[in-house]
């Protein structure tokens, strides 16, 4: 336990220091530091999260670091930046990866296990699969996740010659691999925030395949709320890019 104190205030210490570096690079503009500043909370708050062993927070976490870092190199590789961005960039993606795979750090992935009171066979019940509202909640906070994020980094490349093509790339990137990615190997934060799970129809301790997990998506992207209407006429509450993914939403940890 204090090995990964240790390590986590080590990290989030070079963290912060490179974000006060990153707005000396800038030259202290304003539009910059407000947009550093907003990152550094944001990091800072999850970070805390995470000490807590919210799986959810460990996620939000990740992702953040690893697209800050992702954005980082792309700007270096555009702009042709100093190597600094490049510096900055690996070192968020590194502690973004650090944070699921380092030993140190695994005292705050771990949850100690609740034993249950309720027999298997009762646990398998129709609660089990999520209403409507709460599958619209998760939706909800992951739009306005990456929309958030597209903000702060509208604010950061604000004066940038650049910043069209970094939006559109950015904005890209989230809409074609945030869903679809999080939903095969954890889930979105939206998701993990409303404790809901995406599986395999009949193996619900399966994950869904990647292709079958893009399936699920584009349909939904096409049919919008429409594909949401079977939800209330299917006992296992499935929506219409449930069915054509072959998959089905499960409510609990």
């Amino acid at each position: 336990m204090k090995q990964g104190r240790l390590t986590i205030l080590l990290l989030t210490a070079l963290f912060v220091l490179s974000e006060i570096l990153f707005t000396y690079v800038f030259g202290y503009i304003p539009e910059e530091i407000m947009g550093s500043i907003i990152k550094v909370f944001l990091i800072l708050l999850f970070i805390l999260l995470f000490t807590k062993k919210l799986a959810w927070a460990r996620w939000t976490l990740s992702v953040l670091l690893i697209l800050f870092g992702s954005l980082y190199l792309v700007a270096a590789i555009i702009e042709v930046t100093t190597i600094s961005y490049y510096i900055f960039g690996a070192f968020d993606i590194f502690f973004g990866i650090y944070i699921h795979t380092s030993k140190s750090l695994k005292v705050y992935r771990t949850k100690v296990p609740i034993e249950s009171t309720v027999a298997p066979s009762e646990q398998m019940i129709e609660g089990n699969y999520p209403s409507l509202v709460k599958r619209y909640i998760a939706l909800l906070t992951d739009a306005l996740l990456q929309f958030g994020f597209l903000i702060v980094l509208m604010l950061i490349f604000q004066d940038s010659e650049y910043r069209s093509a970094i939006m559109i790339t950015t904005a890209a990137i989230l809409l074609l691999c945030y869903e679809p990615l999080l939903t095969v190997y954890s889930g979105t934060i939206g998701q993990k925030i409303m404790k809901l799970k995406v599986r395999r129809f009949g193996q619900p301790d399966r994950r869904l395949s990647l292709m079958n997990a893009y399936i699920r998506w584009l349909t939904k992207g096409l049919l919008g709320w429409i594909s949401f209407i079977t939800i209330n006429f299917n006992t296992e509450h499935r929506a219409i890019h449930d069915f054509a993914s072959d998959a089905i939403m499960l409510d609990g940890e």
